[in-house]
């Protein structure tokens, strides 16, 4: 008989933060809004999502994506992850170029503060259907 499995309970989340995610932080001489990506933002920024995607998947079996994995993937994307930085801070590609490391991790940092639950959506579903894909096709059968 099949049973419910039941999902481990998630520590309660702080209200504000998830009715309103965004963060806003100094940068420079600049103080700078990190927000949640919108739907239409993440269409037009596909192939740049689905590569990070595509890559924190190789990162994990479980879905954890510790900041270590993060920063390997970004470094193997560096156009991809910087345009996105440029977009949910609405600032140009130019200025996030221009950011010194520090200011340069304090931003990537916030970013995946406010964006970490879009991309682990993706990246545990791309790893259900991975799990799924084996089973779907069932047993290889012999030749009569």
């Amino acid at each position: 008989m099949a049973r419910k499995i039941k999902r481990p309970e998630s520590p309660p989340a702080d209200d504000l933060i998830v009715l309103q995610p965004n963060r806003v932080l100094p940068l420079g001489d600049r103080t700078v809004t990190v927000r949640e990506m919108g739907f239409f933002e993440s269409l037009r920024l596909h192939s740049e999502i689905a590569a990070l995607v595509a890559d924190l998947v190789e990162q994990t079996d479980d879905g954890n994506i510790d900041l270590g994995r993060l920063h390997r993937v970004c470094a193997q994307h560096p156009d991809a992850t910087v345009e996105l930085l440029a977009q949910v801070s609405d600032q140009s590609v130019e200025f996030v170029h221009s950011l010194n490391a520090a200011q340069g991790d304090l931003l990537l940092l916030t970013f995946w503060a406010v964006n970490a639950d879009f991309f682990l959506q993706r990246v545990i579903a791309a790893l259900e259907l991975r799990r799924a894909a084996p089973a779907a096709t069932g047993p290889a059968s012999s030749p009569p």
